[in-house]
């Protein structure tokens, strides 16, 4: 007996996976929108980890969520400190690093992305209230301390004995939020911004050491700094399938329940027959495959490419819950699919190329070559703009005299637009090949290629963009809908 697949899945082998497409009809954001399901699974009491499926969606969508909340969702953290005192061991530049690090329960939705530097100086005049959140710390180890280990030993009261090590721990809860004009109508006592928690241990100083700083903190996201992220965790994982082909029953059933995680295989206790309890709890194991009994025709292992388990947890519970940043990063892909189909509908896109820019070779005409680079250069950031904190543009590489043929850069963005955006392009009948690469690592950028068999790439670039954000619109709305459903029927 054969497993039959009524959807795409992968079957977990002794040595690989085999990947088991099912016939594919056709796609579209309508047809999306009618299958498309979210089922919030738990949310944590103190609303600090959630789990929940998005179900009939593809990996491309959901890796797309898992990207967005661990770089592209923004939160704050310190990025610069004014230090004025630091007699401390630990060098400066480390306990530097070592307040950037520092997790901050702050909503960034008050904030700008920051337009400029912040200042050479730490005069409070120079900093913005719309982009700056400051703080002041100063620790000093004056007086001794009497009995530091709070109780009195036979090693340390022995004449002769080395003296007792003193030291003073310097935490977060050091940290003193000095209020900008006007954040006080945002922020109170009971809601000021301080750090998530007040016991992180930043330094250890002896007595007479001394550390005296300000530091300021700013709006980033993760692309820029793994401080910015504001998840502890954030992932997902295929559905698993587990199909018993065949009856186990006895001894058999008990050695397969064995095979598996706990609660995943239950046994009939009427008639000693083996069923599945709850696929849900696998984490992929092959353990069954090494006993012949529980051979392919047995016992089917697999994972459904189409169901997505996410974990999501945050950094800040009493701030950012899971939910709220689950719903920004809907929110930023949306507003990434807004901004590009905004540009492509500007007058004249792709209606001419750029003429080549020819490399330097310091014969001929000096002041012509260093025109013709100086045009290059204006012409390829002519139309970049800022998008969620950073730098963005569309361009048209190439594209043929029959508009057949396409490339595209997308200045800015990497796999997360890249692989859901071919995805939903690929969908059209029309197109006969879409791809895209990053040419290189160091590269902020992707080159993203469209093949038509008929009509515009042009045209099918902005389908495909408008086809992705119906469906995260979509995706968001299912998902705050799914979550009310949840929460009332808890109460």
């Amino acid at each position: 007996m054969e497993f039959a697949n009524s959807k795409t899945c992968y079957e977990l082998k002794d040595h690989g996976v085999i990947h088991r497409p099912a016939s594919e009809g056709p796609w579209n954001a309508e047809i999306f929108k009618k299958d498309f399901r979210v089922d919030i699974i738990t949310e944590g009491e103190d609303l600090d980890v959630m789990e929940f499926d998005m179900v009939n969606v593809d990996c491309s969508f959901a890796n797309a969520v898992r990207r967005i909340l661990v770089s592209e969702v923004p939160s704050l953290a310190i990025e610069r400190v004014y230090l004025n005192q630091n007699t401390s061991i630990m060098p400066d530049e480390v306990m530097c690093h070592r307040f950037g690090l520092i997790p901050l329960a702050v909503d960034p939705k008050y904030f700008m992305f920051p337009s400029k530097k912040p200042p050479s100086s730490d005069e409070i005049g120079g900093f913005d209230p719309k982009e700056h959140l400051v703080y002041d710390i100063h620790v000093a180890f004056t007086t001794p301390i009497k009995d530091p280990h709070g109780k009195k030993t036979k090693e340390n009261t022995q004449e002769g004995s080395l003296p007792v090590p003193q030291y003073l721990s310097v935490y977060s809860s050091d940290l003193k939020w000095i209020p900008l004009p006007g954040q006080e109508e945002h922020f109170s006592e009971n809601n000021a911004p301080l750090p998530v928690s007040s016991t992180i241990l930043i330094n250890k100083i002896a007595l007479g050491d001394e550390i005296e700083a300000r530091c300021v903190a700013v709006k980033g996201i993760g692309r820029d700094h793994a401080k910015f992220s504001p998840v502890a965790a954030a992932y997902y994982k295929l559905h698993p399938i587990i199909k018993l082909l065949q009856p186990i029953e006895g001894e058999l059933a008990v050695k397969l329940q064995k095979s598996f995680a706990p609660g995943v295989i239950g046994i009939n206790p009427t008639t000693g027959q083996a069923f599945v309890a709850n696929a849900r709890l696998d984490n992929g194991s092959r353990e069954h495959m090494r006993h012949s009994e529980f051979r392919d025709d047995v016992v089917f292992a697999g994972m459904d490419s189409s169901h997505c388990i996410f974990t999501v947890e945050t950094i800040a519970p009493g701030c950012r819950p899971p939910a709220s940043l689950v719903r920004c990063a809907f929110d930023v892909m949306i507003s990434k699919c807004c901004h590009y189909l905004a540009v492509i509908e500007t007058p004249g896109f792709g209606d001419h190329i750029e003429e080549e820019c020819k490399p330097f070779t310091g014969s001929g005409d000096t002041a012509s070559e260093s025109q013709t680079t100086e045009k290059c250069l204006t012409s390829a950031k002519g139309n970049r703009s800022q998008l969620n904190g950073r730098e963005v543009g569309l361009e048209v590489a190439h594209v043929s005299r029959d508009k057949l043929r396409a490339t595209f850069i997308f200045h800015g963005e990497d796999h997360t637009l890249g692989l859901a955006l071919r995805y939903c392009v690929l969908r059209n009948q029309l197109v006969n090949f879409c791809g895209y690469c990053v040419p290189h690592p160091l590269e902020d950028m992707i080159n993203f290629d469209i093949q038509m068999k008929r009509g515009s790439a042009i045209d099918a670039l902005r389908d495909g963009l408008q086809c992705l954000h119906d469906c995260f619109k979509h995706i968001k709305q299912t998902f705050k809908s799914a979550l009310k459903s949840s929460r009332s029927t808890r109460k």
